[in-house]
């Protein structure tokens, strides 16, 4: 298995993850704004992203799934915690930043999404209502 190509795959991933963030923080100031057309650009592009990603990770799965060894090899770089993990070689300790870069960059983005879906469903929100809207600070 060629670990310089899974840590190529894991960065473009973590380029589109990027990306997502970005249309999702514009998706937020869309429904500010009030502005469906927009929005739904927004949605398309990010939908567009969340494609590439997948065929990213389709490919680092295959780059190991002829041998057994580079499987297990692949399994504990892609599943190991990547705060905790520590790699063998350079690659792989760039393996490791990287998904420690693109977990935070998820974090931030379900905080993101979380408002949004908040503002745009309300009451109907798969995240329950927005706490602030049940209980107004009063001044």
């Amino acid at each position: 298995m060629d670990v310089t190509k899974v840590m190529i795959l894991l960065q473009r991933k973590y380029g589109s993850i990027r990306e997502i963030d970005r249309l999702t923080r514009e998706l937020e100031e869309a429904f500010i704004r009030n502005d469906e057309v927009s929005a739904t650009m927004l949605l398309e592009m990010r939908a567009e992203e969340m494609a590439k990603i997948d065929n990213y990770t389709e490919e680092i799965w295959q780059l190991a799934a002829s041998d057994r060894a580079a499987l297990q090899k692949l399994r504990r770089l892609i599943t190991s915690d990547p705060s905790t993990a520590h790699g063998e070689s350079a690659e792989e300790k760039k393996i490791y930043e990287i998904r420690h870069r693109t977990q935070e960059l998820l974090d931030g983005i379900r905080e993101t999404d979380k408002r949004v879906n908040r503002r745009v469903a309300r009451e109907k929100s798969y995240y329950g209502a927005d706490p602030e809207a049940r209980h107004p600070v009063s001044v």
